[in-house]
């Protein structure tokens, strides 16, 4: 009996130094795993909280386009306002021309019939009194009316003064709404740009921390099989130890049972042989099963750094995206077409024909002609001869002129700074200036936007081959 407890007692120990190893290497992962639960769950939160500020982000975007739209009205309202002053003015000055024309006239008339126009001369060169009565009447009357003449010429200048003063004030107050215009137009890109950054971070985040979370799990799947199969090849040797520990018990029974006096003493020696053989046997055995556990801890650690490896290769793979090219200058050079270009200046292309995003978010993402820089004023030019078609204030388009040429093809000039010096029906040609560079309509800055299409309003084509450039 105290064989079989020694027995016992030796193969239990054999089997907790092969099983602890790997049992602490799959405690390892589960406290690996928990640690990256923790983290996805708090990264999940982050993601909560920050949807949550996107929604709050929203709110303020659509706050923001409204005011952009209503920055944008405003500024319409003021440009047509500008553009209906200076079609006033203009009257005015006309009005203005034709009167002192009219006082002309009427001074020289006076000098050529009227040389002693007084009425004392009238008086005294009279043949009769009724004579010089009616003389008298008609000197009056001249006089008269060219003092009317005068009070309206007067009245009309001070009126003109007047209305360039508030064309200047009406001028003023569009430069400020086209700046606030730009301000919250860059104010709710940055806002966009920086929710979808932060956004894209918080989700990285989780993705990385998920793929670590699932390489643990698939390293702690294969301890665990590794531990059972292990677990498995100590349970079979345990079963032949068993076994051959019955036959060795049966044995010593049917020698007991041979001779009383020998038994004893045969069990005793036997005993002692019994127990020095299996404590060698059995060590020997623990230290074959704890370097089994050590070998497939090391392969665990060995996979660890593969997997490890992999990653940090795959991570070594990100790459940036290239910025974006800036604004280039370029000069129309000699060609065949009948085309020349459009500005006085040397052509700066701000914005070139094609899809783009648009600045206001007010007419698409088709850039439908070619953005040219210059400052305000800047004459315009037809770039081609050909009939105006339309001339006139837009609230797209701002103070802009189509032409429409011979070849089928019709020419834009957008964003005037005032209304057009050409009017419907006008015949222009190459070089014949149309008005200044300005930025009124859907527009952010001082530029001519210049379109060539095959029908009124629609068929653009990029007029960048006609331009030469």
């Amino acid at each position: 009996m105290i064989k079989l407890k020694k027995y016992t007692a030796l193969t239990l120990c054999a089997l907790t130094l092969t099983a602890t190893p790997i049992s602490a290497l799959a405690d390892e992962y589960d406290q690996k795993i928990a640690d990256q639960d923790k983290k996805i769950s708090e990264l999940q939160q982050t993601e909560q909280s920050a949807e949550d500020q996107k929604a709050e982000v929203e709110e303020q975007v659509a706050a923001v386009e409204k005011e952009v739209n209503d920055v944008l009205k405003e500024k319409t309202n003021e440009e047509k306002k500008m553009s209906d002053l200076t079609a006033k003015i203009g009257v005015l000055q006309e009005k203005i021309k034709k009167r002192e024309e009219q006082i002309r006239n009427q001074a020289r008339d006076v000098q050529t019939n009227h040389d002693s126009a007084s009425i004392v001369d009238v008086v005294i060169n009279s043949k009769s009194l009724g004579e010089a009565v009616k003389k008298t009447m008609a000197v009056s009357t001249i006089l008269t009316a060219s003092k009317n003449i005068m009070e309206q010429q007067t009245k009309d200048k001070a009126e003109l003064e007047k209305l360039e003063k508030e064309a200047e004030q009406r001028l003023a107050v569009i430069n400020k709404k086209t700046e606030e215009l730009k301000a919250k137009q860059d104010q709710l890109v940055q806002t966009k740009l920086d929710q979808q950054v932060k956004i894209n971070e918080i989700q990285a985040s989780i993705a990385t921390e998920k793929g670590q979370k699932e390489k643990y799990e698939k390293q702690k799947e294969d301890a665990e099989k590794k531990r059972q199969e292990a677990l498995k090849a100590l349970e079979e040797q345990r079963k032949k130890e068993e076994e051959a520990r019955s036959k060795a018990q049966a044995e010593a029974e049917k020698q007991a049972k041979k001779a009383a006096e020998e038994a004893q003493k045969a069990a005793e020696e036997a005993e002692k042989q019994a127990a020095e053989a299996e404590t060698a046997k059995q060590k020997q055995e623990a230290e074959i099963a704890q370097l089994e556990a050590q070998q497939q801890e090391q392969q665990a650690k060995q996979q660890q750094e593969q997997a490890q490896t992999v990653t940090d290769i795959s991570a070594s793979q990100v790459t940036t995206n290239p910025t974006a090219p800036a604004a280039t200058e370029s000069k129309p050079a000699v060609n065949s077409s009948g085309w020349a270009s459009p500005l006085s200046i040397g052509l700066v292309v701000t914005s070139p024909f094609g899809p783009r995003q648009d600045p206001t978010g007010a007419s698409g993402t088709q850039h439908d002609g070619i953005d040219f820089a210059g400052s305000a004023g800047t004459p315009i030019l037809a770039s081609k001869g050909g009939k105006v078609v339309e001339a006139g204030f837009h609230w797209s388009a701002g103070n802009h002129v189509i032409i429409q040429h011979s070849d089928g093809y019709y020419s834009y000039y957008m964003h005037m700074v005032s209304a057009p010096s050409v009017g419907v029906g006008s015949d222009v040609s190459a070089g014949q200036v149309l008005g200044g560079m300005g930025t009124t309509g859907n527009s952010t800055g001082v530029h001519l936007h210049f379109g060539v299409s095959t029908a009124l309003w629609s068929g653009f084509v990029n007029p960048a081959p006609l331009l030469g450039i």
